[in-house]
């Protein structure tokens, strides 16, 4: 290498993301809009005040398959800010941009199809050797894979979605790695890619959305020759593998649901100063705030409850996203004085629907005798239970008796001598000695 090689490392910037969104009324767009490409901006000025060589976006750049015009082009006047300032850019194709037939285009290639300088798209696995201020590098391109890489082959055609994953997990693994052994071992290069990697942390209300995600373990990526590996996909910025190569998410630009308020945002400074080793700093950007407020109803006055609650936080209420749930009894919802609670969340952007959580007591199909078989030994629960069902007193004394010898480890055959009444045919099964034994009853 003959100097530092510099890279910016951008993920799942879901251009036209805008839950918990209003208008904008000096634009006429949607303001959640605005925050997802401030963030963008603060990152791409990052980058041009580092000097970057090349900057990667691996995946998801837009919510949709389909953007808009105007959404694609802001993402537009941001690349070409990029390149105007000689950086190299990478568009890897994500979830969120690949189409469902092979043959429609992603919503990157309109890149690829005006053959813009500086640019480069990756809509399959392959090695792309780009040319940067500082030498060259070589990126090797690992986008969404679709199940379509296997359903068109007809040893598949009847196969699970597990199966299916599990098929395209090896064919990609085996490309991937076919590919990182044909590198130069001379010249730098990372793997840029949109996957689930086994093990990476998902917020709860994400997690539910990626029940099929196919998984790649860590051995994917660790191969022969590779520096660095930039990955999307998961919205929290993390490291999933600390010894070389490093694997990094760099986590979405801006947080999209409440399951990502307490996390940063931001994108990932690289720097790979020689072969073999990769240097790397999250820088975060100032994302719009997202905030959960819990109140719980105690006293007499339902909506002071909630007040207090809501001034608690009141320093981090401005130009928040706020989620209130309030923790009442059903029959006290009508006690809460929604403008009064309301009022005290103006300073907000945006407020949620109000959740209400109603608190029951939970039921007990025991009565008052629960308490008592929760707190009572074996034997004495057994009793309890059978005075419950309204057993006769003889025959629960034959229970008893029975239960009291399990425990004891007595002979079954001594019970029932010593019974005075014979078991009923239902409280008995027969074994292959001819011994009856008490049935066993949940």
């Amino acid at each position: 290498m003959a100097q530092l090689l510099r890279i910016a490392h951008i993920a799942d910037t879901h251009i036209g993301m805008e839950n918990y969104g209003r208008l904008n009324p000096e634009t006429g767009l949607n303001q959640r809009l605005h925050d997802f490409l401030n963030s963008l901006d603060q990152a791409v000025d990052g980058a041009i005040e580092q000097q970057v060589d090349l900057v990667v976006f691996a995946g998801d750049i837009y919510k949709t398959r389909d953007p808009t015009p105007t959404h694609q082009r802001e993402f537009a006047r941001r690349i070409q800010r990029l390149t105007s300032h000689g950086i190299q850019a990478i568009l890897v194709a994500g979830n969120h941009d690949v189409p469902m037939s092979a043959g429609r285009a992603t919503s990157v290639d309109i890149f690829r199809a005006l053959e813009v300088p500086g640019v480069t798209v990756a809509r399959t696995i392959g090695t792309h050797r780009l040319e940067t201020r500082s030498g060259p590098v070589q990126v090797i391109a690992f986008p969404w894979a679709v199940r379509s890489l296997v359903l068109a082959q007809p040893e598949y055609k009847n196969c699970t979605i597990a199966e299916l994953n599990e098929a395209m997990i090896e064919l990609t693994r085996a490309r991937l790695r076919s590919e990182a052994e044909a590198l130069d071992p001379r010249v730098p290069a990372i793997v840029v890619g949109h996957v689930h990697v086994f093990g990476a942390r998902v917020g709860a209300e994400r997690l539910l959305t990626m029940g099929s995600d196919p998984m790649y373990d860590l051995q994917t990526f660790d191969l022969p020759g590779i520096d660095y590996v930039a990955l999307g996909h998961i919205h929290k910025h993390q490291v999933v593998h600390y010894a070389a190569p490093q694997m990094v998410y760099a986590g979405s630009i801006d947080r999209v649901d409440f399951g990502e308020q307490d996390e940063p945002k931001g994108w990932v400074y690289v720097e790979i100063p020689e072969k073999g080793r990769a240097e790397f700093d999250f820088r975060t950007v100032r994302a719009r705030p997202f905030l959960t407020i819990d109140a719980r109803v105690e006293s007499e006055n339902a909506t002071e409850d909630v007040v207090r609650a809501i001034v608690r936080h009141a320093n981090a209420l401005n130009d928040a996203v706020v989620r209130l749930r309030l923790d009442i009894p059903p029959e006290r919802f009508s006690e809460l004085r929604e403008d009064d609670i309301r009022a005290q969340l103006k300073s907000a952007y945006y407020v949620a629907p109000i959740e209400r959580t109603n608190r029951q007591n939970p039921r007990n199909r025991w009565g008052s005798a629960g308490a008592e078989i929760q707190r009572a030994g074996p034997l004495e629960a057994l009793a309890l239970y059978l005075e419950y069902q309204k057993v006769e007193s003889a025959r629960r004394e034959v229970l008893l008796r029975y239960a009291r010898a399990l425990m004891t480890e007595d002979e079954p055959g001594d019970i029932v001598r010593r019974s005075h009444l014979p078991l009923k045919p239902e409280d008995s099964v027969t074994t292959g000695a001819d011994v009856s034994y008490p049935a066993a009853r949940q």
